[in-house]
């Protein structure tokens, strides 16, 4: 018994902990720098929506703001069957250069990117939400890295707000942090395995089409590892969103970003081969399938404690791990409890948010063995 607490202890710390201490120590030793030069290649920014008739104006007078030679930068705003007025107000920036493209159907934002991407004549697309907020600078943040021909793909750094301080909205915000230093630390040991939706910079000739109900800025990367390119993190590229406040808003993001990560696995399954793709293959399943795999891993500890303290009532180690997994969950509880009432509490943030995504993962992996993954979902907003 005392082996099988040591291996499932051992087994959660270097998910959390060990992965991103040695992730860190392998950048900090392995150092492989990007060869960044200020270059101006043409970019076209590309803005997904789906009915985003409160964002968008917002989105594209940001876009135009944006500190990058004119001749050489487009904004296509790719309208996915919307149905308020976000057409109409993208169709006033036209004398602006703005361009709309639509896509009938309601297809999902994966293939109407798809549709879009091939009447780009641009060197650089960047790939972006409505919802997103760009510092002035970062198109060159972005593009300097591809000065260096071994990159193909670049993703920025996402800075979450919460003006209105919840727990939920804190839990996000460290997680992310926490992300992006793993993030970071990637690329300074060759290259990422993921990107940020929001903010993905890559090579035009090197977009591969993706079936419609994969997930782009997690796949997308696998793609462009597996075609041989680096994909890197730019501290420098920084932009905005809102977290979310609510945990029924991060439950539903999560159950779909997680299926969307699974979904996308299995059609790059190729790049879990450890001798083609070595680098690449142990983050994977470091950082994504035993991350997936925790919820199991803790109903497996829960019960097993249980069981010690019934079996032996003095195991002073069962005793005390049952009574910290008791205080842990207990806490989680208590604020989504107060979540109800409108009282957030920062010293539940974390057990708080921690449970709800893998709550979110073990619902994922169950909707994985019995449901398709669906092309289209509803933007998720606080409200």
């Amino acid at each position: 018994m005392n082996l099988l607490f040591f291996n499932l202890i051992m087994l959660a710390l270097y998910i959390y902990l060990g992965y991103f201490l040695l992730v860190i120590f392998l950048g900090k030793v392995m150092q492989k720098k990007v060869k960044k030069a200020n270059i101006e290649p043409s970019v076209a920014l590309m803005i997904a929506a789906y009915n985003e008739e409160s964002s968008i104006a917002k989105k594209i007078e940001n876009s135009l703001s944006l500190d990058y030679p004119q001749d050489k930068f487009k904004i296509i705003v790719v309208s996915d069957g919307s149905t308020d007025r976000t057409d109409e107000i993208v169709k006033s920036y036209a004398d602006r250069g703005v361009e709309l493209i639509r896509v009938e159907g309601r297809v999902g934002k994966t293939e109407a990117r798809n549709v879009a991407v091939r009447s780009v004549r641009e060197e650089i697309i960047i790939f972006s939400d409505a919802t997103t907020k760009y510092k002035t600078d970062i198109v060159r943040k972005l593009v300097r890295n591809f000065a260096d021909k071994t990159v193909g793909m670049v993703t920025g750094h996402l800075i979450y707000q919460d003006g209105d301080d919840t727990q939920m909205g804190l839990g996000q915000k460290l997680y992310w942090q926490y992300e992006s230093l793993i993030k970071k630390s990637q690329t300074e040991m060759g290259t990422l395995t993921g990107s940020v939706g929001c903010v993905t910079a890559f090579r035009t000739g090197l977009y591969t089409p993706l079936p419609d109900n994969i997930i782009e800025d997690f796949t997308g990367p696998l793609m462009m590892v597996m075609k041989g390119f680096r994909v890197v993190y730019e501290e420098e590229a920084i932009c905005f969103e809102e977290t979310t406040t609510k945990s029924s808003k991060e439950w539903s993001m999560r159950v779909r970003v997680i299926r969307g990560g699974m979904t996308g696995l299995l059609f790059a399954k190729k790049i879990l081969n450890p001798f083609q793709y070595p680098l690449a293959s142990f983050q994977l399943i470091s950082h994504k399938i035993l991350r997936w795999m925790v919820p199991l891993f803790m109903i497996f500890f829960a019960t097993v404690t249980l069981q010690a303290v019934l079996a032996d009532s003095e195991y002073l180690v069962a005793q005390v791990l049952l009574i910290i997994q008791l205080l842990f969950y207990g806490s989680a509880a208590l604020a989504f409890l107060l979540e109800k009432k409108g009282i957030h509490l920062k010293i539940t943030a974390i057990p708080f948010y921690f449970v709800v995504v893998n709550l979110a993962a073990l619902v994922a992996m169950f909707k994985m063995l019995n449901h398709t993954l669906e092309a289209t979902w509803e933007p998720q907003r606080d409200g």
